[in-house]
């Protein structure tokens, strides 16, 4: 029947706060024709935006970026501003 989407996640970059692997992240989304999710990598707002308008990911997905305060610290959900994604995705 097919996927309906791919969650792509970079193992090399799972964790890192290093960013998405943006050239896999491309090439996937070059060689499919569903929607690809990227994970693995994320370190800042910057990082989504560039999933997506570099690495041509449909979405993305985050673990923690958005649930750690830095390194090593564990907090509640941290959810970036609506506004501050939308200046970072265009």
């Amino acid at each position: 029947m097919g996927a309906g989407e791919i969650l792509l996640t970079s193992i090399d970059r799972e964790g890192t706060w290093d960013g998405y692997d943006l050239d896999l992240i491309r090439r996937v989304a070059d060689a499919v024709p569903v929607p690809v999710i990227a994970h693995g990598g994320a370190g800042c707002l910057q990082d989504i935006g560039d999933a997506v308008t570099k690495g041509g990911a449909s979405a993305i997905a985050l673990g923690s970026m958005v649930v750690f305060q830095k390194r090593g610290m564990g907090v509640l959900v941290n959810f970036p501003d609506v506004e501050v994604l939308q200046g970072v995705l265009s």
